[in-house]
């Protein structure tokens, strides 16, 4: 009984000294012991079995993740999907994933190549709506625009690979033109577009919705709803494979 007791006490403590949250006030006497011999045992115990704490932190992590994927999936629902938002695919596809992105984020650059297998998968069942979060400073914004510029062209996808091939914070006036011209773009027009107030709002839109839901980092996805943080190709295909098997049944 008294090992039980200590057990228990151990576990409570580890999860409590985790979380800097003590809420749990100690009993002044456990079984006959005082409340300092018991607090003395613990600490004997913990020293003695560390692992307990180590479990407790990877409990804690696992709860703070759980509550962190709710919350964004809980304030994504108020993001309003626009039909001028760049779609990569088949645009009535029954799977949509959302991509938050910024063009410096290196991330971002290696998730490229996944995000085209998904939408240039045979079945054609992806559709990939990106939101231009440029939320890493005044060149982001620019190659953002950019990029929407070229969706008045019909030329969005070839700039925004274009543009991820372009290494990060290298993003100036002069490589923008480049790039542009580089997939056929007509570069005045585009220099037009990217100072329009259209695309100046979209651009903005954009990164209020990134701010709206709470995000901390680019890449951010949302698979049919379903928040993923960060670029882990085999947990996106396995959220992906999920929203697939809901879709056929």
């Amino acid at each position: 009984m008294r090992l039980q007791i200590m057990t228990a006490a151990a576990a409570l403590m580890a999860l409590t000294a985790c979380s800097g949250q003590s809420t749990v006030k100690a009993p002044d006497s456990v079984d006959g012991l005082t409340k300092q011999q018991v607090e003395a045992i613990v600490k004997e115990y913990l020293m003695r079995e560390p692992i307990v704490l180590a479990e407790a932190f990877g409990e804690l992590q696992r709860r703070e993740e759980q509550q962190k994927v709710a919350a964004a999936e809980n304030a994504y629902k108020q993001v309003k999907l626009s039909a001028d938002d760049p779609v990569l695919g088949r645009p009535d596809a029954p799977i949509t994933i959302v991509e938050f992105t910024d063009y410096n984020c290196g991330y971002c650059k290696l998730a490229t190549n996944w995000v085209l297998n998904q939408v240039d998968d045979r079945r054609g069942d992806v559709r990939v709506i990106i939101k231009e979060s440029a939320v890493r400073g005044s060149n982001s914004e620019m190659a953002a625009a950019a990029a929407l510029a070229a969706q008045k062209q019909g030329k969005y996808r070839e700039m925004h690979v274009a543009l991820m091939k372009v290494p990060a914070n290298a993003y100036t006036p002069e490589i923008i033109d480049q790039v542009g011209k580089s997939v056929g773009m007509d570069v005045t027009r585009m220099r037009t577009d990217m100072n329009s107030k259209e695309v100046r709002e979209a651009v903005k839109a954009s990164i209020s919705d990134y701010e709206k839901v709470g995000l901390e980092g680019t890449p951010s996805f949302f698979i049919n709803g379903v928040y993923v943080g960060g670029f882990g190709e085999q947990h996106l295909n396995d959220i992906v494979k999920q929203a697939r098997d809901k879709v056929k049944t």
